[in-house]
């Protein structure tokens, strides 16, 4: 099941009161799956067959019975008699689509689809960058000015820049590639409790097999601290890993500060930017950074593109071996017009940043004043001094989270009730849980602003929103 589907199951279970077990799960599962290749709903015998749920059990599990079992996951049913509704239902005028949600994922902008359809059509060619031939030399022409594009934004040297599959894989191969080279006699590392799960879940790993691992919490703001990184340093830490940019609530960590600690320390420092890049100024050799990640989907690049800069003077252990690509840090035939993609995005994207940066500015501060004066009880997660631009993470009181993202999921807006990767599900995130807000009380949604977002997208939503929020609250 997608996440919107388990978005929608957590939501009517909720409103149901019905506490989710793993025969639940199974049960829609099944259900769905059954439907996305049939196209029709199963009956009590296809559930029975596959699953060994009976008819009483469905009924004794589900309070509508195989009704429920339809409608939690969105399969369409003939009757709406006696079932609870997941979210609000309202007409729209002149319905639009309104995507709130770049940090998540952007589309692929049209300077840089137009170059990538020329590459699939074959006007730059097909070859290797390996290949002994021009053919091959053509692709690898191709992959060094992509290298220069990105380290030209964030001023290093080409060779310093290392193209990954995704930013969760430069994340883990920074830090693996750092841990692995003491194995031995294993080491501490200093995170903080609201990193990326790609972050954290590595940190985890790293302490099963015998690393120690030191979770900074935050400020009320959202921010890790200097001063904290400064006391927990210790004789065998060996690395520090601290977002640039928290992807939830935008939170700018202060980076050139903790980078000065490491360098005194002589300890690498690993930043995961993907959230920043083109968002802000960074510059690695400046502020102490010993390696750096990038993801081309955050930056209107495609999907299944990123890289790692790692500083000339750290190594790190490589955890792909083979043919020796990308200075053998990362083996394996080179993704040539994604990675093309990925330069031209970025060059893009930071020629434009300041002016960028302006805009949305005043559109984020535009959509907040209107926003409190449909819901002055609203709250603004995270620090508004110390914030990317294109974020807003608002708590909504007495409204379910989950509830309202299906129901602007309605009318055509897309936003985040989480990071797209804990999306579904319904525990608090870590970022959440570390700010300590009380998610029974607010129900907290993320918005967040791109290139082709106009004032009149945000008005759209502002017109609805009343409504909306009117219905979930007399729900409950």
């Amino acid at each position: 099941m997608n996440n919107l589907v388990k978005t929608m199951v957590n939501r009517m279970s909720r409103i149901t009161d019905t506490a989710l077990t793993e025969r639940h799960m199974d049960i829609l599962e099944f259900a769905h799956n059954y439907y996305e290749k049939n196209k029709v709903g199963p009956l009590f015998q296809n559930l029975k067959k596959t699953t060994g749920a009976s008819k009483e059990e469905v009924e004794s599990l589900f309070p509508h019975g195989l009704t429920s079992v339809y409608t939690w996951i969105g399969i369409p049913i003939h009757t709406t008699n006696d079932l609870c509704k997941p979210m609000a239902t309202v007409k729209v005028e002149n319905f639009r689509e309104v995507y709130l949600d770049h940090n998540a994922t952007t589309y692929v902008r049209e300077e840089v689809k137009k170059d990538l359809l020329k590459y699939f059509g074959g006007t730059y060619g097909f070859g290797n960058p390996s290949s002994s031939y021009n053919l091959g030399k053509k692709a690898y022409d191709l992959t060094r000015k992509a290298r220069e594009q990105v380290s030209d934004c964030i001023k290093v040297h080409p060779e310093e820049i290392i193209f990954m599959g995704c930013g969760s894989e430069a994340n883990n191969t920074a830090i693996k590639g750092i841990a692995f080279q003491h194995l031995e006699k294993k080491g501490h590392v200093i995170s903080t409790v609201m990193e990326h799960p790609s972050v954290l879940k590595t940190m985890k790993y790293l302490e099963e097999i015998g690393f120690a691992v030191t979770y900074l919490d935050v400020e009320k703001d959202g921010r890790v601290t200097a001063q904290s990184v400064q006391e927990n340093l210790r004789e065998d830490t060996i690395l520090v890993s601290v977002m640039a940019v928290n992807n939830e609530i935008g939170t700018i960590n202060p980076i050139t500060e903790i980078g000065k600690i490491c360098r005194d320390a002589k300890v690498p420092f690993m930043v995961d930017a993907i959230q920043g890049f083109g968002k802000m100024k960074l510059r690695p050799k400046e502020m102490g950074i010993s390696l750096m990640s990038i993801s081309g989907h955050k930056i209107y690049a495609p999907k299944g593109v990123a890289a790692l800069f790692i500083n000339e003077d750290t190594s790190i252990i490589s955890l792909i071996h083979g043919g020796g690509q990308e200075y053998g840090i990362r083996s394996g035939t080179e993704n040539v017009g994604s990675v093309m993609a990925l330069g031209q995005a970025s060059k893009l994207i930071h020629s434009e940043m300041e002016k960028e940066d302006k805009r949305l500015s005043g559109l984020r501060s535009y959509f907040l004043e209107e926003l409190r004066k449909v819901e002055p009880g609203i709250i603004v997660n995270g620090s508004m001094e110390h914030r990317n631009t294109n974020n807003l993470s608002v708590g909504f009181p007495d409204i379910d989270s989950g509830s309202l993202l299906l129901s602007l999921n309605q009318i055509g807006v897309y936003v985040s009730a989480g990071s797209a990767c804990s999306a579904g599900s319904s525990e608090a995130s870590a970022t959440i849980k570390a700010l300590g807000i009380d998610t029974e009380r607010y129900g907290i949604i993320r918005f967040s602003f791109g290139l082709q977002n106009k004032k009149e997208d945000l008005d759209y939503l502002l017109k609805y929103l009343p409504q909306i929020l009117e219905q979930l609250k007399a729900e409950k």
